[in-house]
C-alpha cells in the first residue's frame, strides 16, 4: 500500500514539473512614459544634428579638395602643353640627328672610296718604284708629250690629295655637327623626362585627392544612412507618443473631409508649394519623403484645427520648429508645423476651425508656410483624401 502511495506522490510531483515547464516565461512588457519617449526623440534629434554637422564638415572638406584638384588640373594642363612641345622638339632633333648620321655615313663612304683610290695608286707606284714613273715618261712620243705626261702625273697626285683633304674636312664637319645634335638630343630627352616626372607626380597627388573625396563621400553616405535611420526611429517614437496620447473620444468619423488649415488660402492644389512626394529637401539638398502638404501664407496668418480634438503636442519639434499635434480619435492625428507662435497647450480641447497657431518659418524652412500632415496610428499618410484636395507632384 505504501508503495502505491509513494508512486502517486511521485506522479503528482512529475506532473507539476511538466506543467511548470510548459508555462512560458512571461516577462512584463515595459511601456515607456511620454517623458521618456520625448527624451528619446531629443536624443535622436541631437544625433541627427551631429550627423548633419559632420556631413556639412565633410562636404566643406570635399569642396576644398575639389578646388585643389581644379588648380592641379590647370597646372597639369599647362605642363602637358609644355611636355607636348618638348616632345615635338625632341622629335625634330631626332630627325635632324638621323639626317646628320645619314650624311656622315655618306661622307665617310666617299672619303673611304677616295682614300682607297689614292691607296691603289700609291701602291701601284710603290710596286713599280722609279720604273713606274720612268715607264710613263719613256712612252712619251715627243718632248711636249713628255712634258704633258709629267704634268698629268703631278695633277693626278695633287687632285687625289686635294679630294682626300676636302672629303676628310666634310666628314669632320658632319661628325662634329652630329655630336652637337646628340648632345642637344640628350638635353631634350632630359627635359621630356623631367616633364614626365612632374606629370607622374601630379597624377599621384590627383589620385590621392580622388581617394580622399571618395572617402568623404563614403562617410557622407554613412551619415545619411544614420540620419535616415534616426528619422525612422523618430517616427516610431512619434507613433508611440500618438498612441499613448490618443483621445478616447472619436471626433473624426471619416465622413466628409477635414477642414482646410490655412483659411487665408483657398483649399486647392494651386495653394500648395509642395505635396506628399519624394523630393529634394530645399535645405539639405538630399532626397527625402515629404510627409505632408506645404501651404504658403503670410507671416502671422491664422492656422486652424482641421477637426475637433485634443492637443497632444505643442512645442518645438525636430526640423518642424513650433509644432502642434491634435488627436481626433480613432488613430487619426493632424500635425501643423513651422509656426511663428502657438496659441494652444497640450491637453486642451479644440474645435474645428479654431486658431491653434500663427504662420511662420521656424525649424528647417525656407519661407512662411504651414506644413500640414495627417498621421494614422502614428504613420504619415497622404492628406489628399482627408482634405479633399488633390496631391501635387512637386
Amino acid at each position: 500500500m505504501k508503495f502505491y502511495q509513494h508512486k502517486k506522490i511521485a506522479c503528482a510531483f512529475l506532473a507539476l514539473v511538466f506543467v511548470a515547464c510548459a508555462i512560458p516565461d512571461v516577462q512584463p512588457v515595459y511601456a515607456k512614459s511620454i517623458s521618456e519617449l520625448q527624451e528619446e526623440r531629443q536624443e535622436l534629434a541631437k544625433k541627427t544634428q551631429e550627423a548633419m554637422e559632420a556631413i556639412e564638415d565633410l562636404e566643406s572638406k570635399q569642396l576644398s579638395v575639389e578646388e585643389e584638384m581644379n588648380t592641379l588640373d590647370q597646372a597639369m594642363s599647362s605642363i602637358q602643353a609644355e611636355l607636348d612641345a618638348a616632345e615635338a622638339d625632341l622629335e625634330t632633333i631626332t630627325e635632324s640627328l638621323e639626317q646628320s648620321e645619314k650624311e656622315l655615313a655618306e661622307a665617310t663612304e666617299k672619303r673611304d672610296e677616295q682614300f682607297d683610290l689614292l691607296g691603289k695608286r700609291m701602291k701601284y707606284l710603290q710596286q713599280k718604284g722609279a720604273a713606274g714613273y720612268l715607264e710613263i715618261l719613256l712612252d712619251a712620243e715627243s718632248f711636249s708629250d713628255l712634258f704633258l705626261r709629267m704634268q698629268y702625273v703631278n695633277d693626278i697626285m695633287e687632285y687625289d690629295k686635294q679630294m682626300l683633304d676636302e672629303l676628310q674636312a666634310i666628314q669632320d664637319e658632319i661628325a662634329e655637327k652630329t655630336e652637337e645634335i646628340k648632345v642637344e638630343q640628350e638635353a631634350q630627352e632630359q627635359v621630356v623626362a623631367e616633364y614626365n616626372e612632374k606629370m607622374e607626380s601630379m597624377n599621384a597627388v590627383l589620385d590621392e585627392k580622388k581617394a580622399l573625396i571618395a572617402s568623404y563621400q563614403n562617410d557622407v553616405s554613412k551619415y545619411e544612412q544614420m540620419i535616415a535611420a534616426n528619422e525612422r526611429a523618430d517616427q516610431e517614437v512619434l507613433r508611440q507618443i500618438a498612441q499613448q496620447q490618443e483621445s478616447s473620444t472619436v471626433y473624426y468619423t471619416g465622413s466628409g473631409t477635414l477642414g482646410w488649415p490655412v483659411p487665408s488660402r483657398s483649399a486647392s492644389s494651386s495653394s500648395l508649394s509642395s505635396g506628399y512626394v519624394n523630393r529634394t529637401n530645399p535645405i539639405t539638398g538630399r532626397a527625402e519623403s515629404h510627409s505632408g502638404y506645404d501651404i504658403p501664407a503670410a507671416y502671422g496668418a491664422a492656422i486652424v484645427a482641421a477637426e475637433s480634438g485634443v492637443v497632444t503636442y505643442s512645442g518645438w519639434m525636430n526640423g518642424y520648429g513650433n509644432t502642434v499635434m491634435i488627436s481626433h480619435g480613432g488613430g487619426l492625428t493632424t500635425l501643423y508645423a513651422h509656426n511663428s507662435s502657438l496659441t494652444v497647450s497640450v491637453g486642451e480641447n479644440v474645435t474645428r476651425g479654431q486658431t491653434i497657431a500663427r504662420c511662420g518659418s521656424t525649424g528647417m524652412s525656407t519661407g512662411n508656410h504651414c506644413h500640414f500632415s495627417v498621421l494614422v496610428n502614428g504613420s504619415y499618410v497622404n492628406p489628399a483624401s482627408y482634405l479633399g484636395v488633390a496631391n501635387v507632384s512637386y
